[in-house]
């Protein structure tokens, strides 16, 4: 896994944040083969919050087929793309955090020691913090990426949701910081 390999990640809470399009679904997938490829599936859960592509915007998770892992997603859209007026794009955040909250329950039943969760910002924009670092306790390896830019204006949304992702990476155990296709942290540089 260039220079990183899984150790670097078990049993601690990687945050990898980033603008639109600066690499972070590449490496969370590329971090999610390599445990699936070490023969971790039974212990993997996928939080897959992203929702379909929308102008080039977007995208699950590519898990490939006959996997092991537990792959959660749901209809996420994408407020600020798709909301006509700041009303309509909060009430589709607020649509997205009881659909991915439903997700967290599924989780909790069916917990797993190892979780992936792609595009949190989608349930930071609208969700409870509280909530979700609790589903994340379930698990003692988390890996999450979130959207960490200035490509959406400035809002009430965008302002919640950079709020509290400076908390989550700040109780993060790790921060990969994805530019340009270029995700560094202090341990590895990985190229995209």
């Amino acid at each position: 896994m260039t220079n990183c390999d899984i150790e670097h990640y078990l049993n601690r809470q990687t945050m990898i944040a980033g603008d639109i399009n600066s690499g972070k679904t590449t490496l969370t997938n590329l971090i999610l083969e390599h445990f699936l490829t070490a023969g971790y599936g039974q212990q993997i859960a996928v939080l897959d919050l992203s929702p379909d592509p929308v102008q080039g915007i977007g995208g699950k998770l590519s898990l490939g087929s006959g996997t092991s892992a537990l792959y959660l997603t749901t209809n996420i859209v994408a407020p600020r793309l798709m909301g006509k007026d700041a009303a309509h794009t909060l009430r589709l955040a607020n649509e997205n955090a009881r659909k991915i909250e439903v997700l967290f329950e599924e989780f909790k039943r069916r917990r797993r020691d190892i979780l992936f969760v792609n595009d949190a910002t989608l349930y930071l924009q609208s969700g409870s913090l509280a909530l979700f670092l609790e589903t994340l306790s379930m698990s003692s390896t988390q890996i999450i990426n979130a959207y960490y830019g200035n490509t959406f204006a400035d809002s009430e949304l965008t302002q919640r949701e950079r709020r509290l992702t400076d908390i989550l990476i700040a109780v993060s155990d790790k921060v990969v910081r994805c530019q340009g296709k270029r995700c560094e942290t202090n341990s590895c540089n990985i190229m995209q």
